[in-house]
């Protein structure tokens, strides 16, 4: 899991600063890269395009320097909306929503941070483009012992980009993913700190209940996101527990599946209504998924390697490594 997301015991995906050299320096980075990549994948290396093998093609945008972007999203215009993590003078380390052009141009913020310690991350849109969810946490750390948190309050709220307005939706939540409906948010529940499961909510805060009702329960879950055919969901999760039996163990056992704090850690789908659930791959450390377009393929990172596989049999439709970086948070450009 990430670094700082262990730190302060939630995902916030890619919130780390990263320097500026390694992978990032032998990355091309030339304006409209962007416009020839089928997927865009956030990565401590930058905003990077990818071909449709999975092959590197550059970086789509120039990024302020150190800092490190996460959890991109398509917006409907075209635009690729991410959250940035960064040291800002005055500040210091937090992370802020961005958005650029697919061709790298027109870089901008959306979302500024209002004090150290607070970090915006996972917007999610209504299918209209007018209205983001996101997650804020504001974090407290030790006045003698900078980098050890007392306390965090996270909560999701609610940005009409037309009028700027800003409002709570709801505290102790985390990565929401709007639903077709417009009218409904999946997040990830905070209760007292920990996480609670997912759950369900009306976009006014209304009726909260979870998601699932298999009786499953898991050790550690995040980025779920929803299917552009508004049909099922994905996640990534570890230490799962059930009312049921979930089926025999991998061959040779766990020893190829371990991922958050040694736990086995699987790329689950499940229908909206939670009436099931299903695993489709074992993806060897925590991952953020994205779908495909047409609802049929799912995307990851995983240990270096770049993937996506079939959501109906679980088969790999294209493998790549990363050059260098071994996690980032993809999306498909179309």
């Amino acid at each position: 899991m990430r670094a700082l997301a262990v730190l302060l015991a939630l995902a916030l995906a890619g919130c780390q600063s990263a320097p500026q050299n390694g992978p990032q320096s032998a990355i091309p980075n030339e304006v409209g890269i962007g416009t020839r990549s089928t997927f865009a994948i956030a990565t401590p290396a930058g905003l990077v395009g990818l071909d449709a093998a999975g092959k590197i093609i550059g970086r789509i945008a120039t990024l302020p320097k150190g800092a490190v972007p996460s959890a991109p999203v398509l917006h409907p215009s075209g635009r690729i909306f991410f959250a940035l993590s960064q040291t800002l003078e005055g500040l210091g380390f937090g992370s802020d929503i961005y958005s650029v052009n697919v061709d790298g141009t027109d870089l901008r913020a959306v979302i500024t941070r209002e004090g150290p310690d607070v970090f915006y991350a996972s917007p999610s849109f209504e299918a209209s483009g007018n209205v983001m969810y996101v997650h804020r946490r504001a974090a407290k750390q030790e006045a003698n012992n900078p980098g050890v948190y007392l306390e965090t309050e996270d909560r999701i709220e609610r940005l009409d980009l037309r009028t700027g307005e800003r409002q709570k939706v709801l505290s102790d939540g985390a990565e929401p993913a709007v639903l077709p409906d417009g009218k409904t948010l999946v997040y990830v529940r905070i209760d007292r700190g920990q996480q609670a499961g997912l759950y369900t909510i009306g976009t006014d805060g209304s009726k909260p209940q979870p998601l699932l009702k298999t009786g499953d329960r898991f050790w550690w879950l995040q980025a779920p996101r929803v299917s552009p055919d508004g049909r099922e969901l994905t996640w990534s999760s570890a230490g799962r527990t059930s009312a049921v039996p979930v089926g025999p163990p991998v061959a040779g056992g766990n020893g190829g599946r371990l991922a958050h704090l040694d736990i086995p850690s699987e790329l689950y789908v499940a229908p909206l209504d939670g009436t099931s659930l299903r695993s489709i791959t074992t993806t060897m450390d925590d991952v953020t998924p994205a779908w495909s377009p047409d609802s049929t393929r799912i995307a990851f990172i995983a240990m270096g390697t770049f993937f996506v596989v079939s959501v109906q049999d679980a088969a790999v439709v294209v493998k790549a490594q990363t050059a260098g970086f071994n996690y980032g948070d993809p999306i498909f450009l179309h």
